[in-house]
């Protein structure tokens, strides 16, 4: 795939908080505006999608959501696809026009599914309805007293009801209660915040954990104990070493081995996320968003450092790892801070982000969110570089959550 293509994907939740599908987006560094869709960016995103996206299984043989726009659908060359997990997106600004309609009927009679996005309960709107699987609502344009009083109809069409633009856990809480029953949004990292909660025991253990092991004095031996009082700890350490992921030559028989072997950031890192991971009630999925952001700043830290940034690798990927703590523990990222023992420059990027790694951590978060200021500040090279490494955590990130 072309380097000079950006490709992201947003996962879409049920309301058990399982992984339901991804929205695929695409666009080209030039193309700033994220509202832009075309027929041209369409077909491109589905040769990628097709022809190199896939081959690491990369969508774990979910349904993927792609927008498509009024050229795209009617085209006589409609894309040779099969229709199997492909959910074909109608923008908001397609009408229901009679040919549109009966184009949409005889793509749905051979297959292919549709959602109608960004649906602002317009009548206008109606006549798509018998022909959609999915309705996602932005429920960001929407006033809630509203809403309530429209969920009751659009229940009774029979489609999935999906809340798109969900952006904090009151709102998802609330679409949750209107009986909604698929997700979209950045509701995973922006959880309620209870001002002045007490940290609970476990927590404050898991806590000195998590400051112990991110301390950047710390020796093998240190690391080797602190992962050796976990058993739980020790014997997933064990199984991600001992993975494919790394191939190695001979078994680990201990956790010094395994800091030894791999070495002692690589083995902070992943006890790091373990502790995350064992002790947070959050969605697994949202530890797949935390370690494609931590991958993709570890990948590009090199890059970064030839262009004169003050950054090393496993410096990165620990702020990438933590910028997720606030979702994990439910708590403003100042307190939870509180206890964890840091160097100045990591807490000052992950606070105000603005050093390089806080740079490097708010451009990383822009591109996931397809981000128009965020694009606006790069060079061409500075996002296929960023592109480059993120379609590289991406594959490893999902690889990795086999293990976790």
């Amino acid at each position: 795939m072309d380097d000079s293509v950006l490709l992201a994907r947003q996962p879409i939740f049920d309301s058990k908080n399982d992984l339901y599908a991804h929205e695929f987006l695409y666009r080209r560094e030039n193309l700033l505006n994220i509202n832009d869709i075309s027929d041209m960016s369409t077909r491109e995103l589905l040769v990628n999608i097709c022809t190199s996206i896939l081959e690491k299984d990369i969508n774990m043989g979910l349904p993927m959501f792609i927008n498509v726009d009024a050229e795209f659908l009617m085209a006589e060359d409609f894309f040779p696809i099969a229709p199997k997990n492909i959910v074909f997106e109608i923008l908001e600004t397609i009408p229901p026009t009679p040919i549109v309609l009966q184009r949409i009927n005889k793509l749905k009679s051979v297959g292919f599914e549709f959602a109608l996005d960004d649906y602002l309960l317009e009548k206008s709107k109606v006549p798509f309805f018998k022909f959609l699987k999915i309705i996602k609502v932005d429920v960001l344009g929407l006033d809630f007293n509203r809403l309530e009083k429209a969920i009751p109809t659009l229940k009774n069409i029979g489609c999935l009801l999906l809340a798109e633009k969900v952006e904090n856990q009151e709102v998802y809480d609330k679409c949750l209660a209107l009986g909604f029953d698929l997700f979209q949004g950045f509701y995973l990292e922006k959880p309620s915040i209870i001002k002045g909660k007490k940290v609970e025991a476990n927590k404050q253990s898991v806590l000195h954990l998590l400051s112990e092991l991110s301390r950047s004095d710390i020796e093998v031996d240190e690391v080797a104990e602190l992962i050796s009082r976990d058993t739980g700890l020790a014997l997933k350490i064990f199984a991600l070493v001992n993975s494919p992921i790394y191939q190695l030559v001979r078994d680990v028989s201990s956790v010094k081995d395994a800091v030894v072997i791999l070495g002692l950031d690589v083995v902070k890192q992943w006890a790091i996320t373990l502790v995350l991971v064992s002790n947070s009630s959050r969605p697994i999925e949202l530890f797949r968003i935390i370690l494609i952001r931590a991958k993709t700043l570890a990948l590009y830290a090199n890059h970064a450092a030839k262009n004169g940034k003050k950054v090393t690798s496993s410096t990165c990927f620990l702020v990438g790892l933590l910028s997720g703590v606030e979702a994990i523990f439910e708590r403003e990222m100042k307190e939870v801070l509180k206890f964890i023992k840091l160097n100045p420059e990591i807490k000052i990027a992950l606070l105000q982000k603005d050093n390089d790694l806080g740079e490097m951590l708010k451009i990383s978060i822009g591109i996931e969110r397809f981000s128009n200021s965020v694009f606006e500040q790069l060079t061409n090279q500075e996002v296929c570089s960023y592109n480059r490494c993120y379609r590289d955590a991406l594959k490893w990130a999902d690889e990795v959550m086999k293990y976790l």
